[in-house]
């Protein structure tokens, strides 16, 4: 089990300076991957957001690799509606990387529209700067995907200095890059696209940017959000069709109808032809009154909702429920657990938490051993595996492994998780997902079966920064520490299901054991996942011996499992995901 973190103890003092360059000036908020402070340069005294990394994941070479992607792929956006990225650097004084940002001083979008809708010029305003901020993402290769009023920060009440912040979910377009800043859920339910719901064929791209901000356009005129939730037969149904936009001022529908069009084909071309876009002439006294008409009507409540649905109706929906739910091909569809309808096919039933035989212990105080017990407690299924990697005030980073239909949509057992955990302990977690494979979800399930032997699990980390581009490929390297007198064992799980034992490739050194040896792939395609298992036990286990051209993961971990209860051994088990080119 990872160590938990102590925030703390890590939080820098106001005063402390950064390379002589930047200094703290106060906290002003916590993030998945570190803390984010208020401070300023110190030659000319301008304000800077500073975000520090945790560090306990300095030595995270899945985290560093993140968190130097954020900076390499974003400190280039040059435009004024989009929040700028200065410098990303090791501090040698505390030996924390942090990453410099422009400090914006505003209000988020969604605080100023609870005061009431804005007005057609206002939004016309809205439209034009945030389009061209995201159109300039774009144009580097970055797509937002969680675009929402609560991102979108306002300087004095102008709208015409907005910006756009939080690309710390941004996904790149550009091939084989992963998410750019943690591996969580990304969008709010509300303003995420079709295809982010695993229609039309799933594939995220700048379209999914143009759906999301054509929903907080058309909020910014009705003066609330446009309903796009509900059940999962409402959720889906509503971004079948264009919603309801009869509270939109009428001369904003031509726009909003093309941005919202279900399929992402049939949506504006780019950014830049919503930023272009004009109204038609100022629609005509009639018109405006049909249209307040039609909000008069949309504000009331239909006597026929309140109604009890005839036979009719209710066998109508249950056809078309069957309908999406028979006919989806190779759609992914994943939502929390008070998504699902009675009235559709049975949905997966709820997470168990088993109780303990006995007395009911009194529950712990401290929120960390709370995560952890719950957790621990947690069945997600077959090929399900969560453990938390930080836990701060009011914030909690989880990693997990599981299988997906597609590598973009998470497993939607991690989405009954994150409802239940915020049920539970009244904030969302963050969530990384790795997706693995179904031949190796052998190897997740034996993580699972492992995960409450008593002991610590040894300190395994690895670089795969020498795995990518397009040069001679450089060895996995790695290290493996804090086990103590027991005897570790290496094992890569190819995506194939395959495991092989690498062990001889591991040296010792000091209180360490490094490694260094060359992932095989031969096959051509995307990047495939990889898993990397080390394993603490008391004395060598026999089925872990495997032949040179392995033995498949089914086979090697029930073996293993029936080894460690016949000889009544402990084992502890570390692991790391990393995803293999050709």
């Amino acid at each position: 089990m990872t160590d938990m973190y102590s925030a703390e103890r890590s939080r820098l003092a106001p005063g402390t300076r950064l390379n002589g360059i930047f200094e703290i000036d106060q906290r002003i908020a916590s993030g998945g991957m570190g803390e984010i402070y208020r401070g300023h340069a110190i030659e000319t005294g301008d304000p800077v957001a500073i975000k520090v990394m945790r560090t306990d994941l300095a030595d995270n070479a899945m985290a560093m690799a993140l968190f130097r992607k954020e900076a390499s792929a974003l400190h280039n956006i040059h435009h004024e509606a989009i929040v700028r990225y200065y410098v990303f650097s090791n501090d040698p004084g505390t030996g924390r990387l942090y990453l410099a940002m422009e400090f914006v001083d505003g209000q988020p979008l969604s605080d100023l529209l609870r005061r009431g809708p804005l007005d057609f010029t206002a939004v016309r305003v809205l439209q034009e700067r945030l389009a061209a901020g995201l159109n300039a993402a774009h144009q580097h290769g970055i797509v937002h995907r969680d675009l929402s009023p609560d991102n979108v920060l306002i300087t004095a009440g102008d709208l015409a200095k907005a910006k756009i912040i939080d690309f710390g979910i941004a996904r790149s377009t550009r091939g084989g890059d992963g998410t750019i800043i943690g591996s969580g859920f990304a969008g709010k339910y509300n303003y995420v696209s079709p295809e982010q719901l695993g229609l039309f064929g799933g594939d995220v791209t700048t379209k999914s940017d143009i759906y999301s901000l054509g929903l907080v356009l058309a909020e910014c005129l009705a003066g609330r959000p446009i309903d796009m939730g509900g059940t999962q037969f409402e959720v889906l149904e509503k971004r079948r069709t264009v919603p309801d936009l009869r509270a939109v001022d009428p001369r904003f529908r031509p726009l909003l109808e093309k941005m919202l069009q279900p399929n992402p084909a049939d949506r504006p071309d780019s950014m830049a032809a919503v930023a272009a876009w004009r109204p038609g002439p100022e629609a005509a006294p009639r018109r405006a009154a049909a249209a307040a008409r039609e909000r008069s009507q949309a504000a009331r409540p239909a006597a026929a909702a309140q109604s009890k649905p005839t036979l009719g109706r209710r066998l109508t929906k249950i056809a078309v429920a069957l309908a999406l739910l028979l006919g989806a091909g190779s759609a992914v569809f994943y939502f929390p657990t008070d998504f699902f309808s009675p009235q559709v096919n049975p949905p997966p039933q709820p997470p168990i938490i088993r109780p303990t035989p006995g007395p009911v212990p009194a529950p712990p105080t401290d929120v960390r051993q709370r995560i952890t017990e719950f957790l621990d407690a947690y069945d997600g299924g077959d090929c399900f595996f969560v453990e938390p990697v930080t836990v701060g005030d009011g914030d909690a980073y989880l990693e997990g492994l599981g299988t997906s239909a597609s590598p973009s949509a998470p497993p939607a057992s991690f989405e009954l998780l994150d409802r239940e955990f915020e049920r539970q302990f009244g904030f969302e977690a963050r969530i990384g997902v790795h997706w693995v494979t179904p031949e190796q979800c052998p190897a997740v399930n034996f993580l699972s079966r492992t995960r409450k032997q008593p002991g610590a699990a040894p300190r395994l980390e690895i670089d795969v920064s020498g795995l990518r581009g397009n040069g001679p490929r450089a060895p996995l390297t790695g290290s493996i520490a804090q086990f103590g007198d027991r005897h570790i064992e290496l094992l890569l799980i190819a995506d194939d299901g395959y495991v092989f034992n690498v062990t001889e490739h591991v040296r010792p050194t000091g209180n360490t054991e490094t490694f260094s040896f060359n992932p095989v792939r031969n096959d051509p395609g995307p990047p495939r996942p990889q898993l990397l298992f080390a394993i603490a036990s008391s004395k060598p286990l026999e089925a872990l011996k495997l032949p040179s051209n392995g033995l498949r993961a089914d086979q090697v971990f029930a073996q293993a499992l029936a080894e460690m209860l016949r000889t009544r051994q402990t084992l502890n088990v570390s692991w790391k995901h990393f995803m293999l080119e050709k």
